[in-house]
């Protein structure tokens, strides 16, 4: 599917005035992985019941109007009726971007369901933010799932060949940094970039209490050296896109990208040894709301719940405006009483929004740090790729069926 215009972001109506503005929706405690670092695994591991199909909709029907649907997890593709609720919230609350995380294990589900949702949700911009954390032997092992690399790759390759001259249709992989693929992580997105048509790669420092004890392997410093090192694929990445858009668009659409990510990285260096101020607001519990696979609900997902949405008969904007959420967005004094700084992009992301002239400084100059570690990238070809393919002994056969 293509399509000739440029998507909305909600990103283009960044506001000083807080108001919700993310759902952050678990729709599933299920899931058919077992990540070493996943933050959510003892509360899937509690098996408790799914929100209901009509408790989603209470929960839509009193929310009003918001900008970003974040889908969670479990694993999103595991709830049937995903495209329903995508569909309902679309309607209902005129969301402009929608993220669904995927482990990549169920490719055609994937593009079965974001074919449905392009026709139903015309306006919408669907990010698919694909995992994958390493070469073969090592991403499966971090996921838990024999198989698993393969079956990402198949993922890609699909969204690209559905989707991939659709603007509407952000194609990301994300990269938990760990004990397992730290050493690898510049290999792995130099191959990415070479071998698939995607939007953009993020790396994430691992969070929370892990499924697995120490994972968690990243430093300061380790992280800067590691960011400094890839900062030259992302000026790839922009280049894509600013050529993609072209004109006065296309070069904003590039400072833009490139000044949002190095802030963003910058932030979380800053914070993955101590909570460190952002230099700007947390907006936890004022613009962000969390739902719970079984109705509980907090602020962030690295904070505590504060309640249960049944309590609140689903309804979004009594939890939003309770007592119980008003205390919490006291406590947290937006990151300075609650010291609770943190390397969560999703949530620095969301707090940008609302703090446009201090952020329109530091991406301006997230920017041109990202200029000063530009290095072009025409080493990676075809001779490149096989070397890396031949270095972490990838199955020729397979790679075949795919490229």
């Amino acid at each position: 599917m293509s399509n000739s215009t440029h998507p909305t972001s909600s990103f283009q109506k960044m506001s000083m005035k807080r108001k919700l503005e993310s759902v952050f929706l678990f729709v599933t405690g299920k899931c058919n992985a077992k990540c070493a670092m996943c933050f959510y695994a003892d509360d899937m591991d509690a098996k408790k019941q799914d929100l209901n199909f009509d408790e989603m909709k209470k929960l839509s029907e009193t929310a009003g109007e918001f900008n970003r649907l974040w889908l969670s997890g479990g694993e999103p593709t595991l709830r049937i009726d995903l495209p329903e609720i995508v569909e309902m919230f679309y309607k209902n609350n005129k969301i402009k971007d929608v993220n669904m995380p995927t482990n990549g294990l169920m490719p055609d589900r994937v593009i079965e369901w974001i074919s449905r949702l392009r026709k139903s949700c015309p306006n919408c911009i669907f990010t698919v933010s694909v995992s994958l954390d390493g070469f073969e032997e090592i991403h499966d092992i971090q996921r838990g799932v024999p198989g698993n690399f393969y079956k990402t790759l198949e993922t890609l390759k699909k969204l690209d060949k559905y989707f991939g001259n659709d603007p509407m249709v952000i194609k990301n992989i994300a990269t938990v940094v760990t004990k397992y693929n730290h050493d690898q992580i510049h290999d792995l997105m130099t191959w990415v970039y070479g071998r698939f048509n995607i939007t953009t790669h993020t790396i994430e420092a691992a969070r929370g209490v892990t499924r697995e004890k120490g994972v968690k392997i990243l430093t300061e410093t380790s992280l800067k050296k590691l960011q400094n090192e890839v900062s030259p694929i992302y000026s790839g990445y922009a280049e894509r896109m600013k050529t993609a858009m072209k004109g006065l668009r296309g070069k904003i659409a590039k400072i833009f990208y490139l000044g949002l990510i190095r802030t963003l990285y910058n932030v979380r260096a800053d914070n993955i040894d101590k909570p460190t101020p952002w230099g700007m607001n947390c907006t936890a519990g004022e613009t962000t709301l969390v739902i719970d696979y079984d109705g509980r609900f907090r602020s962030c997902e690295l904070r505590d719940p504060i309640g249960n949405v049944r309590d609140y008969g689903c309804n979004i904007n009594d939890m939003m405006h309770s007592e119980a959420m008003k205390k919490e967005v006291e406590t947290i004094g937006s990151g300075y009483k609650a010291n609770c700084w943190c390397t969560h992009g999703c949530w620095i992301i969301s707090s940008i929004i609302f703090n446009p002239r201090k952020m329109l400084f530091k991406i301006y100059k997230g920017y041109r740090q990202a200029q000063k570690l530009y290095k072009p990238l025409n080493f990676i070809d075809e001779t490149y790729l096989k070397t890396l393919e031949e270095k972490y002994r990838l199955d020729e056969k397979k790679l075949s069926q795919l490229f």
